[in-house]
């Protein structure tokens, strides 16, 4: 049984670990290498964990996955929100703790008055470009070089996700 909580501060040890699990695995599919994630102050995970928005699924006792949501700060695009990162260790890929975390953002992002929600994903990065499609997100843009990589430019897929039981009557 896996359970998703809302994770705070206290959890910055677990949020580490499982972050820094994912970036040393799949290092093309997170922003930052693992020597500048072991170089960032843990307080900053601190204050994005207070800061709301970062859910952790636990099964038997350990921390499995990760997902966050930043809403965007502008009075204007409060209606938009930037998901990401989501991992999950690599053994239950596959199985439904992916959409449960996924669920536990739009839950968020509902009751909060967000109703679009926004992620890049790394193109090379199939196996999480047909998640999100099966999850409601559609591609709206790629962006070439969005970041370079270890063997060099590498190029995101732009996607988005509209929460219609949240959004305005003038939603398309």
């Amino acid at each position: 049984m896996v359970k998703i909580i809302k994770a705070i501060g206290h959890d910055k040890g677990h949020w580490r670990t499982l972050r820094r699990d994912g970036i040393a695995r799949y290092p093309s599919d997170f922003l930052l290498s693992l020597a500048q994630y072991d170089a960032s102050p843990i307080d900053a995970d601190t204050a994005r964990l207070e800061k709301g928005g970062r859910f952790l699924a636990w099964q038997r006792a350990r921390p499995v996955g990760l997902i966050g949501i930043t809403p965007h700060a502008s009075p204007s695009m409060r209606h938009r929100a930037e998901v990401g990162p989501l991992y999950v260790i690599p053994e239950l890929h596959g199985s439904p703790i992916a959409t449960q975390l996924l669920q536990a953002t739009v839950d968020h992002a509902i009751a909060k008055g967000i109703w679009q929600l926004e992620l890049t994903v790394n193109e090379a990065n199939t196996r999480a470009t047909a998640f999100y499609k099966r999850e409601g997100f559609l591609q709206y843009g790629r962006l070439p070089n969005a970041v370079i990589g270890a063997s060099g430019p590498e190029n995101d897929l732009m996607m988005l996700r509209t929460l219609q039981q949240a959004s305005p009557s003038f939603c398309p």
